[in-house]
Formats: C-alpha cells, sequence, structure tokens
C-alpha cells in the first residue's frame, strides 16, 4: 500500500468524507443512481463504484469487504489538502 506517514484523526477522517459525499460524488457518478446511499454512512467508491462503509476506515478495521483509506487525487502524498482527498477502497488505491 503506498503510504505517508500522517495519521488521520477521526475529525479529519470525518471531514474528508463529508467532502466526498458533498462535493464528489455527484460528480463522479452523475449519471448513476447513488441516491440509494446514505452518504453519511456509505458511498461508492470512485475508482470501482462498489460500496464502501465510513465506520470500515483501513487504519481502524482492516482489510474488511468495504474498507477505504485515504487517496490522493494527484497522486502527491504530501498534499494534505481537502480539495485533493477522498475515500477509496485500499485496493483500488494501490491498483490506481
Amino acid at each position: 500500500m503506498k503510504h505517508t506517514n500522517h495519521k488521520w484523526g477521526r475529525y479529519e477522517r470525518n471531514s474528508i468524507w463529508k467532502s466526498y459525499a458533498m462535493n464528489k460524488v455527484q460528480k463522479y457518478f452523475e449519471h448513476k443512481d447513488y441516491s440509494k446511499y446514505d452518504l453519511f454512512q456509505e458511498a461508492p467508491c470512485k475508482y470501482c463504484g462498489q460500496l464502501m462503509l465510513k465506520a470500515q476506515y483501513q487504519d481502524i478495521q482492516p482489510d474488511k469487504d468495504y474498507s477505504w483509506t485515504i487517496d490522493y487525487i494527484d497522486g502527491n502524498l504530501s498534499n494534505n489538502a481537502l480539495e485533493n482527498l477522498q475515500p477509496a477502497h485500499p485496493w483500488c488505491y494501490n491498483n490506481k
């Protein structure tokens, strides 16, 4: 897995998830029915479209079916701007 030394706190993880749910899901999935998701608790992965659960953050519940980690959109692991961060499955993030 691509790693950064940054440890994400609960507030940061919540901010990243909320930003994704409120600002990016509609953009990425504009032609899909994402209304079936409770975006405060679950969301589709940008890369595969499959379910991620907010409660299954990788560092807390690793290797679960719906786990997620922090994805750096531009690939720059030092760019921690909220606009550059989003949740993604660990296996999708590693294969992007």
